[in-house]
Formats: C-alpha cells, structure tokens, sequence
C-alpha cells in the first residue's frame, strides 16, 4: 500500500500530467518575490520621503533662524524705520534683506524647499519686501545693466500666484504702511527683549 501511494505520489510528481504542480509551485514563488519587491520598495519609498522631509525640515529652520537673527532684525527695523520716515532709497541695508531672498528664490528654483512650504513661511515677507524694494531693484537694473534680484522677482511671482489662487487680497500702498509698522514693532521687540539685563543694585 505504502509502495502504490509513494508511486502514485511521484507520478504525479514528476511523470506525465505533473506540469499543474510545478507551474503552481512556479506561480506561489513568483507572487512571494514580487510581495517581497513591492514590501521593499515601499519601506525606500517611505524612508527616502521621511529623509526628503527632514532635509526640508532642516532647511527651512535654517532660513528662519537667519531671518530671525539679531542682524537682519536689526536690519529691518533700520529699513522700515527709514521707509516710515520717507527715506525710499535702495541702499546696502535694503541690498542685505534682499539678498536674503535671492537665495530663499534660488532654493525654491532648484527645489530645494518646495513652493507651498515656502509660501507658508515667508510668502507675507517676500511680498511686501518686493513691493517696498521694487523701484529701488528696477534702477539698479538700469544703472548697472544687469538682471540684479531676479531670483528674488520670480520668487515674489510664485509666491503672489499662489496667493491669487487662495484669493489673498493684493499688497498695496495701505497695507504696505501697515506691514512697515507691524516689521517696526516686531522687530524692536525682540531687538529689546536680546539686550543684556542690568544688574541689580544690592
């Protein structure tokens, strides 16, 4: 008996008609190898997204750090107060800012920070600052005959594209007077809060 089921077992196994086993045994290896793919390609997916995350991540608190920093705040101030005043000339203090934004504008251009997170953190500035500095920048071009701060231009027309698309109101002389009081007051704060405390007398 034992003989018969082990001759039947190999007949089926290995003689004529024994194709289905070995084309299902192909079929349930195949599939296993091509789960094992697609498990693996999905934890790179996941870990190569996770990795372009924090690099963007990095970046950005990189840019907010410089823009928050004691210099360009006291930067700032100097360029809003003197715009208050009526000083509109585009000087080595306006040039610092908007150097600030010809890099941001290079970093969005090579995709470094994608647009929507840049819009998210620094649309407000990059708009106003362009509306303030744009005919200083335009005589400059025109001086020197050079494309001066277009990063920073095409920054500003991406960032005000995006706005348009949310229906963001457009900037504008009143709300310009508005962001300079508001850049004047923010920034004197905080340039307040950075001075050293003074002993107290005993």
């Amino acid at each position: 008996m034992t003989n018969e089921v082990v001759q039947l077992t190999q007949n089926h196994l290995w003689g004529a008609g024994s194709e289905w086993f070995w084309a299902f045994g192909q079929f349930v290896v195949v599939a296993i190898t091509l789960y094992l793919i697609q498990r693996q390609v999905r934890l790179q997916t996941r870990q190569t997204e996770i990795e372009a995350m924090s690099h963007v991540v990095e970046t950005v608190c990189t840019i907010q750090e410089r823009w928050n920093s004691e210099t360009m705040q006291r930067v700032r101030n100097e360029v809003c107060n003197q715009w208050e005043k009526g000083n509109r000339e585009f000087d080595g203090a306006c040039e610092h800012i908007a150097n600030f934004f010809e890099e941001l504008g290079t970093f969005v251009k090579i995709k470094a920070i994608p647009e929507d997170t840049t819009w998210d953190v620094q649309s407000w500035n990059v708009e106003y600052y362009w509306n303030v500095f744009e005919k200083g920048i335009l005589k400059e071009r025109d001086e020197c005959k050079e494309e001066v701060f277009c990063e920073f231009e095409q920054l500003f027309r991406k960032m005000r594209k995006i706005s348009d698309d949310k229906g963001w109101p457009s900037v504008d002389e009143a709300s310009i007077v508005k962001f300079i009081q508001r850049e004047i007051r923010m920034t004197k704060a905080c340039l307040d809060l950075q001075k050293p405390s003074g002993y107290f007398s005993h």
